[in-house]
């Protein structure tokens, strides 16, 4: 890097960020992706190490050493990635050379890789252990930012407290092996444990006889009762109100506390989208026939449960790739 001459950054005891209008490329996500925005970058706080400055544009070669220099650039880049954490290397380039600040698109990503926060991942998770140790209160594009990377996230508010604690049930309509079907999956919010049953219909009869033969009786048979289960907002706008009614009831009668549909939950999503698209792809592709979908799911399911323990809670905030050695093969050698 060269050329901070002409850009000081200086931490001081208070460490506040002031002083300066940036003007900065728009949202990645808007159709027009360059056009300029004014922000006011007064309020970016983050603690320990991610400190606050104080940025004084003037010309004064020698106030600080290369390291020194270094360091404090790698503080301000940390704390802009983590308050606008939508923004792309270009926006962060562009931001430091409009500052004065010459770096290059390479110097940038190593930069970033010595901070920890090589890739859009990276901010995720720094962005969600802030939040849990509650050492941020995050914003609306943050939290939008988590959500689309991690949809899990969007349950932070419904943390269980041991198996069968809460469970979450949904209809998800598919549209694969030139078949339209619906699987009814329930899922544990405590250790990640999935259920799931094909059907034709999206009626909850069906997921409330998986409930009573399977997922209750599976519960008993490790010493663990149902508390509650949380019916997801999608899937209620596919039932008419009197068969709700008769499901609640039925979920009553086991003891199990039925908790009205208030949220659409990530969990589900995220099952959908990093697990069962693969299943699909790959039933697809061996061109297996809807009969033998039921027994593959179930042993597929069987699989991932097994990646964590029953008793322990399953890190569902991370990323976790325990799954990813599932191959075609493994599907194959299963249906057989």
């Amino acid at each position: 890097m060269s050329g901070h001459s002409t850009l000081i950054l200086s931490a001081e005891k208070e460490q506040v960020l002031t002083g300066i209008q940036v003007m900065i490329l728009s949202d990645v996500e808007v159709s027009e992706p360059w056009i300029d925005e004014p922000i006011e970058l007064a309020e970016l706080s983050y603690p320990n190490q991610y400190k606050k400055f104080h940025l004084i544009t003037e010309t004064i070669p020698s106030v600080i050493s290369e390291e020194g220099f270094h360091t404090k650039l790698g503080q301000l880049l940390v704390t802009i990635c983590l308050k606008y954490p939508f923004w792309n290397n270009f926006r962060i380039l562009d931001f430091f050379n409009k500052r004065g600040i010459e770096i290059t698109m390479e110097e940038l990503l190593n930069l970033r890789a010595e901070c920890g926060i090589k890739s859009k991942e990276d901010v995720c998770r720094e962005l969600m252990r802030l939040h849990f140790n509650d050492e941020i209160e995050l914003d609306k594009r943050q939290v939008q930012f988590i959500e689309r990377l991690n949809p899990i996230f969007r349950d932070r508010n419904f943390l269980a407290s041991g198996p069968g604690d809460v469970l979450v049930y949904e209809c998800v309509f598919f549209r694969r092996l030139n078949k339209m079907f619906y699987l009814h999956l329930v899922l544990d919010l405590f250790n990640g444990y999935a259920f799931g049953k094909m059907s034709r219909r999206c009626s909850g009869e069906i997921g409330l006889r998986l409930l009573q033969e399977k997922i209750v009786p599976f519960y008993r048979s490790r010493g663990y009762t149902i508390h509650k289960l949380v019916h997801s907002i999608k899937a209620t706008r596919e039932h008419c109100e009197e068969e709700e009614s008769m499901i609640r009831e039925s979920v009553l009668a086991m003891g199990i506390e039925w908790l009205e549909p208030r949220h659409e939950f990530g969990i589900i999503q995220r099952f959908q989208r990093d697990f069962l698209e693969d299943f699909f792809s790959d039933a697809e592709a061996l061109d297996i026939s809807l009969a033998m979908i039921q027994p593959a799911l179930n042993r597929w399911i069987i699989k991932y449960n097994g990646t964590s323990p029953f008793h322990r809670r399953r890190n569902l905030f991370g990323y976790v790739e325990e799954f990813s050695e599932m191959t075609m093969r493994d599907l194959e050698s299963r249906c057989n």
